[in-house]
This record gives C-alpha cells, structure tokens and sequence, in this order.
C-alpha cells in the first residue's frame, strides 16, 4: 500500500519526513489553507526527498497557467486538484505531469466520476466538508463499495494513527493508498515523525 504525506511547509521537517520513505509527499498551494506554501516555495528544499518519492503540488480552483508554471519551475510529478475543477481542466494538464483528482464525499460517490477516467492517473476520496481538505474526519468509508470505476484511488479524510487495522483490512484491487496529514501533525504543516513511523510499520504488516 502507498502513503501520501500531504501538507509539508518546512525543511526540517521535510528532511525527518523524507527519511521514512514515503511513495508521495505532497505540498499545497492554496493560499485559504494553514498548510499554504505559496509564499515560501521558493526556500523549500526539494532536493530533501528520497529517491523514488513522488512530489505531488496541490491546487485548489487554481489558473492553469499558474499551476503550469510552478509545476515546471520545480519539476513536480504530480498535479492535485482539489477544488471544483472540470475533466476539460485536468485535460489541460495532464501533458505536465500526472493527474490526482479529489473528491469530497458524504454518504454517496459522486455521480460524474466516470466523466474524469480518462484525464485522472489517480482519484483522491476525501471527507466533505466546510474546507476542501484537511478537514480532520472521516466520511463513511462503506460507500467505496459501490465503486465500479477502473481509476486507481487514494483513501484520504482524516484517516488517524491508529487506524492501521481497518485500513490493512479494505480489499479492493483499486485501492492504491492512503492520504494522511492533519491527524499526524504537531501544529498544522508540520509532521510528527513518529506518528508516521509507527503508521507506516503497522500499515505495512
């Protein structure tokens, strides 16, 4: 199983983070979000990742132009969009990079998922709420089981250090992975290290 550290701001802890090895490490820029690194992106040291993990940039009803910009100045893998942006929009950038698409999700899926199959590498299924993520609960994970699509997906919404257990148990040959970050902070945008640790030795089981 993939983990997806999301919502890094420091170098310090981008380096303590980056030791563990996650599959993904993933930075917001969104300017409504604690998590923002906008304004500081510029004095993050990317170079801090290990080999083989994916930078994921994390946008929110962005332009385009401005994503395109900063995912070629700093050579991200991945584009997440996180906001209401349409499948014609995820076209426009799955040129520069690959194409995770969030969906915040109450008691059912969305009806229009199949609409963005063909644009998205990954679906990213997140709590509904008064944020766009990082809302710090979990959404009734039951409704997965009426997924039929063929697109590989993150399970993300305030998924906690101790929920190991249940998540070792979903079986489903889309399942990609785990999106974890406000449940495994000290103060938001910055990770407790050893939360992490212990999550991804008891996941991994």
């Amino acid at each position: 199983m993939r983990i997806k550290v999301c919502g890094l701001t420091s170098n310090p802890n981008i380096r303590e983070v980056s030791a563990l090895k996650p599959d993904y490490m993933g930075f917001i820029c969104c300017k409504s979000s604690p998590r923002d690194v906008s304004n500081s992106i510029d004095i993050l040291n990317f170079d801090l990742l290990s080999e083989g993990t994916k930078k994921v940039a994390v946008f929110v009803n962005e332009d385009a132009e401005i994503i395109k910009r900063i995912v070629d100045k700093y050579s991200f893998d991945y584009v997440q969009l996180h906001g209401d942006e349409s499948p014609e929009f995820c076209f426009q950038l799955k040129a520069i990079a690959g194409i995770v698409k969030a969906f915040r999700i109450g008691d059912q899926l969305p009806e229009n998922l199949n609409e963005y199959k063909d644009c998205c590498d990954f679906f990213l299924f997140d709590s509904a709420g008064k944020h766009y993520g990082g809302n710090g609960f979990a959404f009734n994970h039951s409704v997965l089981d009426g997924y039929a699509g063929q697109t590989p997906f993150f399970l993300s919404g305030g998924i906690a250090p101790t929920d190991f257990g249940y998540l070792n148990s979903i079986i489903n040959p889309l399942y990609h992975g785990v999106d974890i970050n406000s449940q495994f902070e000290t103060t938001p945008g910055i990770k407790d290290v050893t939360k992490i640790r212990n999550f991804i030795n008891n996941l991994n089981k």
